[in-house]
């Protein structure tokens, strides 16, 4: 990985074989990161992508092991209240060779080649708390 602090964040860019959740995790927390927004595009060549099912309570994941092209990686960046840890937390859509399209919220991708990344850095440190209907964590503002 190679980042530039600047003005509005960090521009960032991952290499071959990094994965992209944990690398982005570690800058957060080298930089103490309070908080920010992701954007980036690029390619990857494995994704693990889930789609969360309210009535099962859990994701359907979905592994693919093709080169993807990444259209669109959007995310945030928070804290666990309860363990103070960050978490990163991004969604995903990538397209494979015959042009099909799979998205959903990110648990693990490969960097093929690149992935270019721009975080908007927020001052304030933002906190998620567990929700007691849904059991997802949520922003708590």
């Amino acid at each position: 990985m190679q980042y530039k602090k600047v003005k509005e964040g960090y521009l960032v860019r991952l290499d071959r074989g990094e994965e992209i959740v944990a690398t982005l995790t570690d800058l957060v927390r080298k930089e103490s990161i309070p908080s920010g927004f992701i954007t980036g595009i690029g390619a990857v060549e494995r994704a693990s992508i889930g789609v969360y099912d309210p009535h099962a309570g859990s994701f359907v994941t979905k592994s693919f092991g093709d080169r993807l092209e990444l259209g669109g990686l959007t995310g945030n960046i928070s804290y666990n209240e309860e363990s103070g840890e960050p978490l990163v937390h991004c969604h995903i859509t990538v397209g494979d060779s015959s042009h099909r399209s799979y998205t959903g919220h990110l648990f693990e991708a490969i960097v093929l080649i690149t992935v270019e990344i721009f975080i908007f850095t927020v001052g304030e440190k933002l906190i998620r708390r567990k929700d007691g209907e849904s059991g997802l964590s949520h922003w708590h503002l």
